[in-house]
């Protein structure tokens, strides 16, 4: 700094904008002398943390008006762009916390102890050659910083060249990808040739970029949104030759933002119905179990106590979603239940139920085949809902009553018509609806490529 002024000047201020993780040193804070002809020389630092992209400026205030601007702009983010493995795929995984305090007769009440979801990605690398050496210099040097992680499933790919100084990208269904204004970006050509930038603003499919692109990249070049991430834990490498590294990596984002809550499916009885069928390759399975209150003194019989006098039943579901339109529903989906807070109606998706007799339009109940429903059953709060899929569209309806007509059929009264005349051969799936949360906080999506996702949930069901 120098002035270069024949009278003397005073330093009065300076002030910082965008400075997290840059540091200003070298001379005495204001207010500071500076005599006729005199120069300082101030050093300036740039650390490891901090925004990954640099845009800070220091204005040095002095007394009488003048001013004096600095500006700093560059990037300190390093891209783990070894690319996965894809043929085992890549699993992200949502992690809430919630407290359960469960009363005598079984009721609860859930408290959500974590506004955001944690995240973490998961998967495989198999790299050879100059890769292999630059991933053991990566993880020695960087290992226990952060990175910028692309996000692998949310591909897209440049349609044409985008010159050096740019400051605008076109990617693909940027809705149902994981780009945010203030988030990051990594165009990728290979596993050593990419950029990382900083997105500002988002409109339709165009990313507007904080500052201008480091480099020219041609048409074909991948671009991924990406989040800071940390590494978890060892990361072992297996290596089968003096070339090739093979190994398995998790990653936990610093980054987290909120997930878009869209609760999907009707409203029912003050919650949504999810109706979504699950995939029926993978067997479904259920587990039963009750609140038992057991006294045994060991000299005699044991005692018994069922305290809620009702079933804990839990199911193990999975769903296959073949498109990333049904992902980004089902994840609205998974943040509006937000681990184990908050339930939701689910059919049993099974055929419990057999409609044996024409349903008039105005008729108050449905006649079903014998099975027990009002010897045992009699609109228990755990078995009295329905899902009615139908050639004529899906019906909620409530059972409020269960008569024995005959040893083959027994009567349901319904809280409401159905509206519509129906043959017992347009019912479809006649299924108990339950009011069920899920049974963990963790969430994990596989992915078995970037459009195609499974996930597997365990439910437990509640008393309406």
């Amino acid at each position: 700094m120098w002035n270069a002024q024949f009278t003397g000047q005073t330093l009065d201020a300076i002030d910082e904008t965008g400075t997290d993780g840059l540091l200003l040193s070298g001379q005495p804070a204001p207010p500071l002398a500076f005599g006729p002809l005199q120069s300082r020389l101030y050093t300036f630092t740039a650390g490891t943390r901090g925004a990954p992209v640099i845009d800070a400026s220091y204005r040095f205030t002095f007394a009488g008006g003048v001013t004096a601007l600095l500006l700093v702009t560059g990037r300190r983010v390093v891209v783990f762009g070894m690319r996965p493995d894809w043929s085992s795929g890549i699993t992200e995984r949502l992690e809430w916390l919630t407290e359960i305090l469960e009363a005598y007769d079984g009721t609860e009440q859930r408290v959500r102890l974590r506004r955001l979801p944690r995240r973490a990605f998961e998967y495989g690398f198999l790299i050879e050659g100059v890769d292999a050496r630059v991933l053991d210099h990566l993880l020695f040097a960087w290992g226990a910083r952060i990175y910028c992680l692309p996000v692998w499933t949310d591909v897209s790919v440049l349609t044409g060249e985008v010159a050096v100084g740019s400051t605008t990208l076109t990617v693909q269904d940027a809705a149902n990808s994981d780009y945010h204004a203030g988030g990051l970006a990594v165009l990728w050509r290979s596993n050593t040739r990419h950029e990382a930038v900083e997105i500002l603003s988002i409109a339709g499919d165009t990313l507007t970029l904080k500052l201008p692109l480091g480099g020219s990249w041609p048409a074909g070049t991948r671009v991924f949104p990406a989040r800071l991430a940390r590494l978890e834990g060892e990361v072992t490498v297996t290596r089968p030759t003096d070339t090739i590294a093979l190994g398995r990596c998790r990653f936990s984002v610093e980054d987290i933002t909120s997930l878009t809550v869209t609760d999907v499916g009707p409203a029912y009885q003050g919650y949504r119905v999810f109706d979504w069928p699950p995939d029926r390759s993978t067997e479904l399975e259920d587990a039963w179990r009750r609140k038992l209150a057991v006294i045994d003194y060991g000299t005699g019989l044991p005692s018994f106590d069922d305290e809620s006098g009702s079933p804990k039943i839990g199911r193990r579901l999975t769903w296959l979603l073949t498109d990333r339109g049904k992902i980004t529903a089902f994840r609205g989906w998974l943040a509006a239940r937000a681990g184990r807070a908050n339930p939701a109606w689910l059919p049993t998706f099974e055929s419990d139920l057999e409609v044996s007799r024409t349903v008039a339009a105005t008729d108050a109940g449905i006649t079903v085949r014998n099975v027990g429903y009002a010897r045992f059953v009699a609109a228990d709060p755990l078995r009295r809902d329905l899902m009615l899929r139908t050639t004529a569209g899906s019906f909620q309806r409530r059972i409020t009553g269960a008569t024995e007509i005959s040893e083959d059929e027994e009567l349901l009264s319904l809280d409401a018509p159905l509206g519509v005349t129906l043959q017992p051969e347009q019912f479809l799936q006649a299924s108990y609806l339950e009011l069920a949360r899920l049974d963990q906080d963790a969430v994990e999506l596989h992915w078995e490529t970037d459009a195609v996702a499974r996930v597997q949930l365990s439910t437990r069901t509640l008393r309406s």
